[in-house]
């Protein structure tokens, strides 16, 4: 079963290589009192010790498209000052000598496409160059952060099981500017951050 799973999947992208520090992260998600992300969960391995990454509601789930995506908003960054995250978050986001800047706009050409109402993660991976450059990205006040999750297949780490695709859940972090986005997140923002984890189909 999980082969004609792994079959109806989309394909994934190269990872981005987009990186921001975890404890940066864990302020977005709130992620110590509810889970990181949705549309995965981690469990004790039943064939042997640690722990595996498994889809929320199962294997068989993942046939149905809608249970391969999902996006949520995660906040706004206050308006009325620039509390700590905010400034914890532009710390990462100026890398040192190393700026992210805005190479195209998502959904133009690249980044986040719609299909049938689905959201597919194509070269939203290429969104920001770490090019040294004097233009950056930064974090402003009223900006929203966004949390983009799909499902997809790319090839396996696991070469000893013989198979040469696994399904992967990729969690990715998006800075938006409501007013330039208009309402579509899915076009319009800048990605930040990037997770990529291998799944366990049972």
């Amino acid at each position: 079963m999980s082969q004609q799973i792994i079959n109806q999947l989309d394909p994934l992208q190269q990872e981005s290589g987009k990186r921001i520090a975890n404890s940066v992260i864990t302020g977005m998600t709130r992620s110590l009192t509810r889970a990181r992300y949705q549309l995965m969960n981690s469990q004790m391995n039943p064939s042997g010790g640690g722990a595996i990454y498994v889809p929320t509601r199962g294997t068989q789930s993942l046939s149905q498209a809608t249970n391969r995506q999902n996006i949520r908003k995660l906040m706004t960054l206050p308006a009325e000052r620039e509390d700590n995250f905010t400034h914890s978050l532009n710390t990462e986001l100026l890398g040192g000598e190393q700026y992210p800047v805005l190479t195209a706009v998502l959904g133009t050409g690249v980044g986040l496409v719609t299909a049938g109402g689905g959201i597919l993660f194509t070269a939203a991976t290429t969104a920001l160059s770490l090019a040294n450059t004097a233009q950056r990205v930064l974090a402003r006040l009223g900006d929203e952060l966004w949390q983009i999750e799909e499902i997809g297949k790319s090839n396996s780490s696991r070469w000893f099981d013989g198979n040469t695709q696994s399904a992967f859940h990729v969690g990715s972090y998006f800075l938006v500017d409501p007013h330039r986005a208009g309402g579509n997140v899915r076009s319009k923002g800048w990605l930040i951050h990037e997770e990529r984890t291998e799944l366990t189909l049972l």
